[in-house]
């Protein structure tokens, strides 16, 4: 197994374009698809908003708004970073109107909000009623750091390319294979499963060394807060591990290094957008939400948005650690099934 993992890597560390890929391009990319995602402006917190408010509001086009159900609820919101401010109606006479502008400091994000929503109600304004504006300032609480920008594009990315970073693997083995390498071990007294151990353990050292390198970018150039340690490991073990099945079977079956290459982009891409990986879940239609879980990334995704978003621990996101435990079980079972039945040959 040791001598097959370390003929893999030395394999994969000596082809530039497999690190660039693997490396390099997934930060490219999670850096242009997170630029491309739109501002990192939230929207704009609305209590109790007229029914005039609203329309100006949806005229207006690039003025994001959030209805909220309370006050607090707001407050709440502004703290996290879900909102950058907040506007609440107030009780008034008829023929006036009284709101409260509500911010956590005068940043830039929080000015333009203001002038956003001041300039509809200037509108109003003009239509007879009159308007007073409040400013409130909320106290500093302790409350878990707003949302980056790259949220959701950082997992997603890292998703996404930690499969086809594995997949890619599939080519050396098939390499091996018209070098009359696997043909000699598959003579040799060494066990299938040690063979596909071996194939495994490549790729489980390829996904920890990326995991680990896009964690840390994610957080120190991206500013992504990727949620409970251990949640995040779990899931990305159990993800690797199914990976890791799936470029062994692909490595199995495949006739030459660029059918090889072929399905392992493909099959990379294909299952990223079903699982969520360029678009999240929750935008799609039930029907396509439940086809896109047919894929390992899909269970992934809910995992990292519940992680990053909803700052939960360990202990609620083991459903999706054990669905993608039970893909990862299957997909090496069939690898393993499928090394038995293979007859090698050089070509």
């Amino acid at each position: 197994m040791i001598p097959i993992v370390r003929v893999n890597l030395r394999r994969a560390v000596g082809d530039r374009r497999y690190l660039f890929v693997a490396t390099v391009f997934p930060v490219l990319f999670i850096l242009v698809t997170g630029l491309l995602a739109g501002s990192p402006k939230e929207p704009i917190g609305l209590v109790h908003p007229s029914a005039r408010l609203l329309r100006l509001a949806d005229q207006a086009g690039d003025l994001k708004i959030r209805i909220e159900p309370d006050r607090a609820q707001l407050s709440d919101d502004i703290l996290r970073g879900r909102v950058v401010a907040g506007l609440v109606t107030l009780p008034s006479p008829p023929g006036a109107q009284r709101v409260d502008f509500v911010s956590e400091s005068a940043n830039t994000s929080a000015v333009q909000a203001r002038t956003d929503v001041v300039s509809l109600l200037d509108l109003i304004a003009a239509e007879g009623p009159r308007t007073r504006v409040t400013d409130v300032t909320l106290a500093h609480t302790d409350v878990p750091a707003a949302l980056s920008p790259f949220s959701y594009v950082a997992p997603a990315d890292t998703v996404l390319f930690l499969g086809i970073s594995v997949l890619l693997l599939a080519s050396g083995v098939v390499e091996s294979r018209r070098l009359g390498m696997m043909l000699r071990l598959a003579a040799a007294p060494v066990r299938r499963r040690s063979v596909i151990a071996g194939m495994v353990g490549t790729s489980l050292c390829v996904a920890a060394a990326q995991s680990a390198g896009l964690l840390v970018v994610g957080r120190l150039v991206f500013g992504v807060h990727w949620g409970d340690p251990a949640g995040v490991f779990l899931v990305l073990a159990a993800l690797s591990l199914a990976y890791a099945g799936a470029a062994a079977l692909v490595s199995v079956r495949s006739r030459s290094e660029e059918q090889a290459i072929s399905i392992g982009v493909v099959l990379g891409i294909v299952c990223g957008l079903l699982g969520g990986c360029m678009y999240p879940l929750d935008v799609v239609s039930p029907v396509v939400r439940a086809v896109g879980h047919v894929v390992p990334q899909a269970w992934a995704m809910d995992a990292f948005v519940k992680l990053v978003y909803d700052h939960v621990g360990l202990v609620a996101v083991l459903p999706e650690i054990g669905v993608l435990t039970l893909f990862a079980l299957a997909l090496l079972g069939l690898a393993l099934r499928a090394y038995a039945r293979t007859v090698y040959s050089p070509g």
